[in-house]
């Protein structure tokens, strides 16, 4: 069994500006659509997270590309080629971005990384930089995106997978039903984590709470902002 959880940062962490209503609006069916057809083709198949002892978590991060903070990326089939004359560096593994071949170009990124063990949880990190990342992001965009995150976080952690499988299987993503999910999709149907939580940023001088962001309820500056 595993489950999804979509996670979006509401708050900059380096200007405390509230970056809520620039998160995807996008239903989560998407993201559960997505991971059917990649597990029933590519996942049950090779007979991969099938441990018995852990739940699995698949952990779904978009961010909007920065150019300035988004400086270094791991070895990936889907992050292009080194450039020539850039040796492989096994024991680090992440490169800055004008290491690989195409950096100028290329406005789309992903950081996979190893599956890791929380609260007996297995965990699947999922996270994607891309330019288009937006509030107006379009269902099919966020899909296109989201089965390249999936691939390239499955094809880092387990070796016998190429992306040749994953390319060959996406020409078979249905986009009707990609597109058949309401856009922009109501708040109740995006499903972020902490979505019926609170907005809260302060600082801890040892003494005393300083507040600066909020607090405010998640939902109501969401509605607010968007009214829907």
């Amino acid at each position: 069994m595993v489950e999804i959880n979509r996670v979006w940062i509401n708050v900059d962490t380096d200007t405390n500006k509230i970056i809520l209503f620039g998160r995807p609006r996008v239903s989560i069916r998407v993201d559960e659509y997505i991971w059917s057809l990649i597990e029933e083709h590519i996942v049950k198949p090779h007979k991969l997270m099938r441990s018995e002892k852990h739940r699995y978590l698949l952990k779904i991060s978009f961010h909007r590309f920065d150019p300035v903070r988004h400086r270094y990326y791991p070895l990936s089939p889907y992050n292009g080629p080194l450039r020539e004359g850039v040796k492989p560096d096994s024991a680090n593994g992440w490169y800055p971005r004008e290491d690989f071949a195409d950096a100028e170009e290329r406005a789309t990124w992903f950081s996979p990384d190893k599956i890791w063990t929380n609260c007996g949880n297995k965990v699947l990190d999922v996270n994607i930089d891309a330019a288009n990342v937006s509030a107006s992001i379009t269902t099919r965009e966020y899909a296109d995106l989201l089965f390249d995150g999936i691939g390239s976080a499955l094809v880092f952690n387990f070796k016998r997978l190429k992306r040749e499988e994953f390319d060959a299987l996406k020409s078979e993503i249905d986009w009707s039903v990609v597109e058949s999910f309401p856009f922009p999709a109501p708040f109740e149907d995006q499903q972020y984590i902490g979505d019926e939580g609170k907005i809260h940023v302060y600082s801890w001088d040892g003494r005393q709470e300083t507040t600066l962001v909020g607090p405010y309820s998640v939902r109501e500056l969401y509605l607010e902002h968007f009214g829907e």
